[in-house]
């Protein structure tokens, strides 16, 4: 189970990685996270309108193998629409 601190660093990579992706027009956005047992699940959804999340899912899965080859083993990025 990861500590407090290691899950705040893995949101903070995640955060960064999404931000560096809109360079190519993947406008994604951290809405939140959750551990539940040895699982981190962070929300995302579109940084703006008119965009779904899960027309990014490739982008998604490409952020959760990079944190799979770091060792991050059990997270996983959920597509989200805002309310």
């Amino acid at each position: 189970m990861p500590t407090t601190q290691q899950i705040t660093d893995i949101v903070e990579q995640v955060r960064q990685r999404l931000a560096t992706a809109e360079r190519d027009h993947i406008f994604l956005k951290i809405t939140g996270y959750k551990q539940d047992d040895d699982w981190l699940y962070i929300t995302v959804e579109p940084s703006r309108p008119g965009i779904r999340a899960s027309e990014h899912a490739n982008f998604m899965s490409k952020v959760e193998r990079e944190l799979r080859q770091q060792g991050n083993d059990q997270v996983l990025l959920v597509p989200a629409l805002a309310d």
